[in-house]
């Protein structure tokens, strides 16, 4: 049994009792083992992939005992499994200052920190997510999903922005799209109390809409007849009168014909009737050209809105896209700018040169194409051969593999220069020495056919002939 306190390092008395601050050993003891059990609880739901019980369960281990490092580490690996890149460090950072050594919290933060592409994609996903927000706090829920989209798609673990994005899609009534999310959701985190509720109150309105539609059809109806737009009832109206009148105006002209040809002396008497009549079919025809006539006014006004509309969301879609592109161009140029030319390229190759509009932002593109491509591809061939030469000689297939990522760097910035056939080549040599056959093959066919005069042609065709023949 310890004979020191656990809380501030001094001697306990008799009655394990700290002599300095007076805290009783024993008690504390107790609240230990009982966050320890709580971790064990959170970690059995995390494997069970239910996080969101995970996290409520290591909140209260924590507030039993703070210095739970195990609990608290766990804790940030789950918010950083749901995308939450900020609260997971803000875990390990506190786990870190508790415990500076023999501490994995130390090893999350150095990985995250030393991929800064990685860092740079994920703060970029939480710029989108809180524009997102903007968007939908000014009723803009189109580009709202926009942005959504582009937020899981640089962070695909997002759970909170697939739920704002189903919840957009629920509230433009397109249900089929908003559980897609919604169960992406679930499979990452199965209990997650925000999807459950708009997942239930999705399949509550279908079974509803089911219930009234095959069990009460004349309330369906009614329900549906009430939904229709009341300048529509307005024209059907106005249809059906023009339509009464023409009966109407038949039957007075024949009944006229046969007062005609029965008794001539009693024509004059009806005229006047049939001339009221006519007034009245006449007014009616007015009333409805004149509701035909707004009806047309409001439906082209309605359009231009819809067009107006379209336009602006393609031309900030537009915008977005350039944003983009200039923000890869300005950390490519940060990093040629700091001679680091492979992260250089590494931006520079996610631009897609239509986005660029400005002449100036393509001149500089152009330039740090120029600068970086043909460096980082002959460095990557020089260093993947050594490595290549290293395997072949040791018959080591880690050199092999090391070999491939400097080649396949080699023959993505130097595609079609002059190297790039022998490029393939010992990327064909690498996976045939790995035993990945298929690869090979393809390597040897693509360097064959875009190089036909290469002075690798032989060696590649024999090898290839063997590989094919087993």
């Amino acid at each position: 049994m310890k004979d020191v306190c656990l809380k501030c390092g001094n001697k306990l008395d008799s009655d394990r009792v700290c002599t300095n601050c007076g805290l009783k050993i024993d008690i504390y003891e107790k609240i230990q083992n009982a966050s320890k059990l709580l971790y064990n609880q959170g970690l059995q739901k995390a494997k069970l992939r239910d996080l969101s019980g995970a996290i409520d369960i290591l909140k209260r281990s924590l507030k039993l005992d703070k210095n739970n490092i195990d609990a608290r580490n766990l804790l940030g690996l789950i918010y950083f499994e749901l995308g939450e890149v900020v609260s997971a460090l803000q875990q390990w950072v506190i786990s870190k200052h508790m415990k500076e050594t023999d501490n994995i919290a130390v090893g999350y933060i150095e990985r995250i920190h030393h991929n800064q592409h990685k860092l740079d994609t994920l703060n970029t996903a939480v710029k989108k997510y809180n524009q997102a927000i903007l968007y939908i706090q000014q009723q803009s829920e189109d580009l709202a999903i926009i942005q959504l989209k582009k937020v899981i798609s640089l962070n695909p673990n997002f759970v909170k922005a697939y739920c704002l994005l189903a919840l957009c899609y629920i509230h433009q009534n397109s249900h089929s799209k908003a559980k897609r999310y919604l169960l992406k959701v679930l499979s990452i985190d199965k209990n997650n109390y925000v999807a459950l509720k708009y997942y239930e109150s999705i399949t509550i309105d279908e079974e509803d809409a089911d219930e009234a539609l095959h069990h009460r059809p004349d309330k369906k109806k009614q329900e549906v007849a009430y939904s229709r737009p009341t300048a529509k009832k307005e024209n059907r109206m106005s249809t059906s009168i023009m339509q009464i009148a023409y009966v109407i105006f038949g039957v007075v002209i024949g009944l006229a014909v046969a007062i005609f040809l029965i008794n001539p002396g009693q024509v004059k008497g009806k005229t006047k009737e049939i001339d009221d009549l006519k007034k009245l079919i006449a007014s009616s025809e007015t009333e409805y050209e004149e509701q035909v006539g707004t009806l047309t006014n409001e439906n082209g006004q309605l359009k231009k809105d819809v067009d107006e509309k379209t336009a602006l969301i393609a031309s900030l879609q537009e915008k977005d896209v350039f944003y983009d592109a200039v923000d890869y161009l300005q950390k490519a140029t940060a990093y040629y700018l700091g001679n680091d030319l492979l992260a250089s390229a590494n931006e520079l190759i996610q631009i897609n040169t239509n986005d660029l509009t400005s002449t100036a932002t393509k001149e500089l593109y152009q330039k740090l194409v120029s600068e970086t491509y043909p460096k980082v591809a002959v460095k990557g061939y020089n260093e993947g051969y050594k490595l290549y030469s290293t395997g072949k000689r040791t018959r080591n297939n880690s050199y092999f593999e090391e070999a491939l990522v400097q080649l396949q760097a080699a023959h993505r910035f130097g595609s079609h220069s002059d190297i790039d056939d022998k490029v393939m080549y010992f990327i064909a040599r690498s996976y045939g020495y790995l035993g990945e056959n298929q690869q090979a093959i393809d390597y040897y066919n693509k360097m064959l056919t875009n190089y036909p005069d290469s002075k690798y042609k032989k060696d590649a065709q024999f090898f290839l002939n063997q590989l094919q023949s087993n």
